[in-house]
């Protein structure tokens, strides 16, 4: 099983070339850097057998529509060595599925774990709308995270695009739990930055911390009664807990224990407030709770990548034969 990558895309198209390049250099290396690099990835099998894992199966692009639809070109680019900045070959940009598509047949190779195609996802966001661009990476992570027993894996790269599209990507990350790596690469200077392929392999690749929500069952449990009937007095809620969620509040032995094991942590992170009738909802649980009920209901329709892209307008797949 492969990797899907999900990313924002702009004007630049080494923001795909380039991490896909410095990922192929190690996949192809694999000495015992690399495999430490790559140990989390794939399934326990193959690695256990000393197979390579961490090869690209597919690429997920959100992108504008201007750029799906060529009216607005690439920029133009420099054509450099893998590992080391350039100045030339400049190539002027161009449509940007075209300049990919040329690329990523040279490219995609050399880490593609034996295939002899790769498939690009092509994604149509409003650059300037989160709620519907965040709606549509949801519903391509549920997607991906539904197939089969154990999903897709997922890493996500916080490169291209802009702070709508990688804000609804990382959002996306936290809320699901479903994405394996998040990760962003940097250049060193703007030559750097007009580079097609990656640059060094010193400070180019940063991971980035997925940072989880922090809400277990029993907590999302409070937020869904206080939801359901708040304000509720410490007893109330405490009984209620007890009646309706025996099998996660067998560890409250009393409702000072509510208090201080699960109210305080939620009262402090907002999600929670206390109000002169009890406990109710707080502005950060109201805050999240939209894009919860997004996930949830992407999680609920079931549907594969594939199946989105026969129903929905605005994702497209494209098969790259190298």
């Amino acid at each position: 099983m492969g990797v899907y990558h999900l990313m924002g895309l702009g004007l630049s198209p080494g923001t795909v070339i380039g991490p896909l390049t410095y990922l192929a250099h190690r996949y192809q290396r694999w000495n015992h850097e690399d495999q430490a690099f790559f140990a989390g990835s794939g399934e326990a099998a193959p690695r256990q057998a000393d197979q390579k894992v961490g090869d690209i199966q597919a690429l997920v692009l959100f992108t504008t529509r201007e750029i799906l639809q060529g009216d607005r070109p690439s920029l133009e680019y420099i054509e450099n060595p893998p590992g080391r900045v350039a100045q030339e070959p400049l190539q002027e940009g161009g449509p940007m599925k075209e300049v990919l598509r040329t690329h990523l047949r040279r490219e995609w190779p050399a880490i593609a774990g034996g295939r002899t195609e790769g498939t690009v996802f092509w994604c149509e966001v409003d650059r300037r709308d989160i709620r519907t661009t965040y709606e549509r990476v949801a519903r391509v992570v549920a997607a991906l995270a539904g197939v089969g027993g154990q999903g897709k894996e997922m890493w996500i790269n916080l490169t291209g695009g802009n702070n709508v599209m990688n804000f609804a990507l990382e959002l996306a990350a936290i809320l699901s739990g479903d994405v394996a790596r998040l990760y962003y690469v940097q250049a060193a200077d703007e030559r750097a930055e007009k580079c097609l392929r990656f640059t060094a392999e010193d400070g180019y690749w940063v991971d980035l911390p997925i940072l989880p929500l922090g809400l277990g069952r029993l907590r999302r449990a409070i937020l869904e009664v206080l939801t359901a009937h708040g304000p509720l007095p410490l007893e109330d809620l405490y009984a209620r807990l007890r009646n309706e969620y025996w099998d996660l509040s067998r560890g409250l032995d009393a409702p000072e224990t509510l208090r201080r094991e699960h109210l305080t942590p939620l009262w402090k992170g907002r999600f929670i407030q206390e109000t002169a009738q009890g406990y109710a909802i707080g502005p950060q649980w109201e805050l999240i709770q939209p894009y919860l009920q997004t996930l949830e209901e992407a999680r609920a329709e079931g549907r594969t990548i594939e199946q989105l892209c026969e129903k929905e307008p605005w994702i497209e797949q494209e098969v790259i034969h190298f």
